[in-house]
């Protein structure tokens, strides 16, 4: 299903970068490795605003 359980990201910079310039919008994406056959991989998780 390809999908990505992201319950410990750290997002308060993000939040505080949101609140200073009143801009709320953003892309959240975290892939994960590309490994065939695997049941987990680790993410590197970005932020685009």
């Amino acid at each position: 299903m390809g999908l990505t359980l992201g319950e410990m990201f750290n997002l308060e910079d993000l939040a505080a970068d949101c609140a200073a310039d009143g801009v709320w919008d953003f892309l959240l994406v975290a892939p994960g490795l590309k490994v065939t056959g695997a049941v987990g991989s680790p993410v590197t998780p970005l932020a685009i605003k």
